[in-house]
């Protein structure tokens, strides 16, 4: 499995480093502007450097589509599936691939805005009295408790990143799959694909919400609910996505 991992990595080694280069040099005028007093690179180099924090995620998901895409394809790309391994396991490589760059894309942003609060000291006494506070609070709440919500935040922006990845999977797979070869249809995909993300998870929210009145539940079960079906969600969409590619390779 560790193997599959690499050679995506590999494949979509390009587009990370094009991304990572530029919030390098967005961040390298940043730095310049404070340094050299030009407010005009400073301020520019600060909308396009937090514009593209959020357009590098983005980035990478679509260039695991895209790879996926032509791993169906074309026959060079297909000869991997020529292996003697199951073709859950590199749908599954695929997926872990992608939670693995964006968590590091992830922590580089976290760090790197981290430096940039510091580095122009952006009111740092008040900053410093709304931590202890946050501290405060956490201590008279136990720092347990403070550990067990930031775990929690942590698995849901990475279960919904699986979820994102599973229908993202799913949607190449039928694309690739009947319609070969078709950029269009690729470019359909992604329609389709971010339609259906935003939606289900909306549809998702709207029947746990009914279940919960309907049955009396606590309205804190919301959430869980809400949870679970993006899981069951997410196993039907990898499920649906290995049949099909393993009934094209038998085929």
């Amino acid at each position: 499995m560790w193997t599959l991992i690499r050679y995506e990595m590999r494949k979509t080694m390009q587009i990370k480093m094009i991304s990572v280069s530029l919030i390098a040099i967005f961040e390298f005028l940043l730095l310049f502007g404070s340094t050299s007093g030009n407010i005009a690179v400073m301020g520019l180099a600060g909308v396009f450097l937090f514009f593209f924090s959020f357009v590098a995620f983005l980035l990478f998901g679509l260039s695991g589509m895209a790879s996926l895409s032509k791993d169906l394809s074309t026959n060079q790309g297909y000869m991997l599936f020529m292996l003697p391994k199951p073709s859950y396991t590199f749908l599954l490589a695929k997926i872990l691939e992608s939670l693995l760059s964006t968590f590091c894309l992830g922590l580089l942003l976290y760090f790197l805005f981290l430096f940039d609060i510091f580095f122009f000291s952006v009111d740092v006494a008040s900053f410093m009295d709304v931590f202890k506070m946050v501290w405060g609070l956490t201590m008279e709440s136990r720092l347990g408790d403070f550990i067990h919500f930031m775990i929690s935040i942590a698995l849901i922006y990475a279960g919904f990143w699986l979820y994102m990845s599973c229908l993202a999977v799913l949607c190449v797979t039928v694309q690739a799959s009947f319609f070969r070869g078709k950029i269009l249809a690729f470019l359909i995909s992604i329609i389709v694909f971010l339609f259906l993300a935003v939606n289900i998870v909306e549809w998702c929210a709207t029947f746990s919400e009914k279940i919960v009145d309907l049955v009396s539940l606590d309205s804190q079960m919301n959430s869980p609910l809400q949870i679970l079906f993006l899981t069951l969600v997410s196993l039907l969409c990898f499920g649906l996505s290995a049949y099909i590619l393993e009934k094209k390779r038998n085929y």
